[in-house]
């Protein structure tokens, strides 16, 4: 079984969701979702990806200095 984790980091606070995501896209627009809700009045839509580690399920998109959220996928 795999499963995606969320972090979000804003305005210097992390959030980390005990939610378990079946797919990349999902968590994306979880993070997407609840960023724009709570941190971002504009519309979210350009972003940069890196690897963390050179792992690549594992991703850090950054949407500008003080917004990022990261993504990692766990095999149960």
């Amino acid at each position: 079984m795999k499963y995606y984790t969320l972090v979000t980091i804003a305005d210097g606070k992390t959030t980390k969701f005990n939610k378990k995501f079946n797919t990349r896209n999902s968590a994306i627009n979880y993070a997407y979702n609840y960023l724009e809700k709570n941190y971002i009045n504009d519309s979210i839509d350009d972003k940069d990806e890196f690897n963390i580690n050179d792992d690549k399920h594992n991703i850090e998109y950054v949407l500008n200095y003080d917004t990022r959220f990261r993504i990692n996928r766990v095999v149960a």
